[in-house]
């Protein structure tokens, strides 16, 4: 089995955590957590066994396109899905992620080469005094010192805090949904197609502004401490979809509050448009196939989505699960 890029990886996980700049600490339904807890709210246990997920359909002529809203993070009582995923899964002859992780390469002299600055600029000059104060800290925490990471651009100092976050969390990379089913696709000679491209990914992450990586950054760091909790409870809401919908929209809409407008618009927006645009080719050629499409749920869920997009050109978006 292909192995992925770790970092790799989580540059591209980078849109999982970009909230909870709003939350002083994550929401939790004691109610729906594991009922042998006797714990605090802080030390409650996260049941992970669920029915989550979310799953439209599309049809064109002969031509059938599923699209789950997923998540990148899981954990491995997720596994299996809901019967209706599965199924459609199963019946699939074309598997569409996001990106093909398992085809992601690239030397430490390319990464090097997108990630540092190029004039001269480190990290404590553009980031203020307390900012870079704090996080010279979480990486201590990590047994690791801010001082190596001083000459890389915040946007890839943010990855890291990302990995950071995610191994503190109860979700991994691991059981992501969307690794789950490559893997089996791979397993089982399924044809793989991209909806975006690794090209489009990393100008993405590159492109932003200055002002626009040190304003995020700097969020992100003040929030850094809630964030393993945040995503514990965005996975918990994911896998509980069907009874937690509400939970989990409220969650990835808040986790957009005060995000500057240029993050929000090329890390969700523009990049639902052009996911969007790809389906509409795979329906409109009409190949007889059935595709089975694998998005975070930020682009299946929040307007403009990949299916309110598919619905604004005239497409017939069902709902089935």
């Amino acid at each position: 089995m292909p192995k992925i890029n770790s970092l790799l990886y989580f540059l591209l996980l980078m849109v999982v955590l970009i909230g909870c700049t709003n939350n002083d600490e994550a929401p939790v339904d004691n109610e729906e957590l594991n009922e042998e807890t006797e714990e605090s709210p802080d030390d409650a246990t996260y049941n992970y066994d669920g029915d989550g997920g979310f799953l439209w359909k599309v049809d064109n002529g002969e031509t059938t396109a599923y699209i789950l809203g997923s998540i990148h993070l899981g954990h491995e009582d997720y596994y299996p899905l809901a019967n209706k995923i599965e199924e459609a899964y199963e019946s699939s002859d074309v598997i569409l992620p996001e990106i093909n992780m398992f085809e992601v390469d690239m030397t430490e002299e390319e990464l090097n080469e997108m990630a540092l600055f190029d004039d001269g600029t480190t990290l404590d000059k553009v980031l203020s005094e307390e900012s870079f104060r704090k996080l010279s800290n979480i990486f201590e925490a990590q047994g690791m010192s801010v001082e190596n990471f001083k000459q890389y651009q915040p946007w890839f100092v943010e990855s890291l805090l990302t990995e950071f976050i995610a191994e503190k969390s109860d979700l991994s990379s691991e059981y992501g949904v969307d690794l789950y089913f490559l893997q089996r696709a791979l397993e089982e000679d399924k044809k793989i197609m991209e909806l975006e491209t690794i090209e489009e990914q990393y100008e993405m992450l590159t492109g932003f502004s200055m002002d626009t990586q040190v304003e995020t950054l700097e969020n992100y760091i003040v929030a850094y401490e809630d964030q393993a909790d945040w995503l514990n409870q965005l996975g918990y809401n994911w896998v509980h979809g069907n009874s937690k919908r509400d939970s989990l929209v409220n969650q990835l809409s808040d986790s957009f509050e005060g995000v500057n407008e240029e993050y929000k618009q090329e890390l969700n927006d523009s990049r639902n448009i052009r996911m969007a645009n790809k389906l509409v080719e795979i329906l409109q050629s009409d190949s007889g196939q059935t595709y089975f499409a694998i998005i975070g749920s930020v682009h299946a869920l929040i307007d403009p989505s990949v299916p309110s997009e598919l619905e604004q050109k005239g497409y017939e978006v069902e709902r089935i699960y």
